[in-house]
């Protein structure tokens, strides 16, 4: 007898646990990605990679926009500059200063996804990038939180 009392104990503690009478989830329990990452490969005419060749050292190089600082994120591999973009619709404009004689410009155009979670976002695509006034293709992974240019310098 007492074992059944304590498993109804248990399934009435249980059942008021699992409140299915709330609605939505609770985002505070929900992990989002801070952003998404953006890369910049840098090649020569050849296909050389020049931060892999030693022509750009990524230690020496740095980003910003709208005078603030962008960290570089080590990912897979050190050949790329790796960065969060903005979160916000239209136009991020981003100074890449490789000496204080060697400086370029990244525009990237973001618009802002459809929300498909209720927790995380804004989530956005980039539309456009245009490196030092060219325009170039942006390559995005499947899940599009990952999006690649290839720059030809030089």
């Amino acid at each position: 007898m007492k074992l059944k009392i304590v498993i109804l104990l248990f399934i009435i503690i249980l059942n008021n646990a699992c409140d299915v009478s709330q609605e939505g989830t609770d985002c505070a329990l929900v992990d989002c990605a801070v952003g998404q990452l953006f890369s910049v490969e840098l090649i020569d005419n050849d296909g050389n990679n020049l931060i892999t060749n030693g022509t750009y050292a990524i230690s020496e190089i740095s980003i910003t926009t709208n005078e603030s600082k962008i960290d570089l994120i080590p990912f897979n591999s050190n050949d790329f500059l790796n960065f969060i973009v903005e979160n916000k619709s239209g136009e991020s404009i981003y100074t890449i200063r490789f000496s204080e004689s060697e400086i370029d410009t990244l525009n990237l155009n973001l618009v802002e996804l459809n929300q498909t979670s209720e927790c995380c976002g804004p989530y956005f695509d980039i539309e456009t990038a245009t490196y030092n006034t060219t325009d170039y293709e942006v390559l995005p992974n499947e899940n599009r939180d990952f999006f690649k240019i290839t720059i030809i310098k030089p």
